[in-house]
């Protein structure tokens, strides 16, 4: 009897465990990010718009802006490169209206401050390419970067405390 009480106990810190981490987790993830949103400006390439962020020759570009090319649905994007060299941490897609899809590309590490950056991506087998420079400015993180950067820690550590908690105070209730 003893060992089903046991179990159960367990159960229910591990289920109070997974709640509150599944919680914590999307609530960081829908509400804070580490990156900027770059303005974008839509070029004709090919008889086809596309919408290129940072826009095109544009100056003073935040350090912790993403890349990002918005064009048709179908359209193969392959070969991004930057110059200098970038390493991508993540690469995502959505959708911004009924034909068009927009790609994000995110920088595993802050942009180079005063840097004049070459962009290419390859669209259908032909490549595009733009220019941007960054801020001069140093890169001074906000909250909502070091929460976006360490989420999975975050709900890990939140969500250990909230189950050793409930436990204590479940194991309180039950011995009184």
């Amino acid at each position: 009897m003893r060992s089903f009480k046991n179990k159960r106990f367990f159960f229910i810190l591990i289920v109070i465990f997974a709640i509150s981490f599944s919680v914590i987790f999307f609530f960081v993830i829908l509400t804070q990010t580490a990156y900027s949103s770059p303005s974008q400006t839509t070029i004709l390439f090919n008889q086809m718009s596309i919408n290129l962020g940072p826009s095109p020759n544009s100056t003073n570009i935040p350090l912790d802006t993403v890349i990002t090319v918005d064009t048709i649905a179908s359209a193969s994007l392959t070969d991004l490169y930057t110059l200098p060299n970038e390493k991508i941490d993540y690469v995502t897609s959505y959708a911004t209206g009924p034909l068009t899809c927009e790609t994000r590309y995110y920088p595993a590490q802050p942009l180079k401050a005063a840097t004049f950056y070459t962009i290419s991506v390859t669209i259908f087998d032909n490549p595009v390419t733009w220019n941007f420079t960054t801020t001069s400015q140093p890169f001074t993180p906000k909250i909502n970067y070091f929460l976006a950067k360490n989420n999975l820690l975050i709900s890990f550590l939140t969500s250990t405390i909230i189950a050793l908690l409930s436990g204590f105070f479940i194991w309180l209730r039950k011995n009184n």
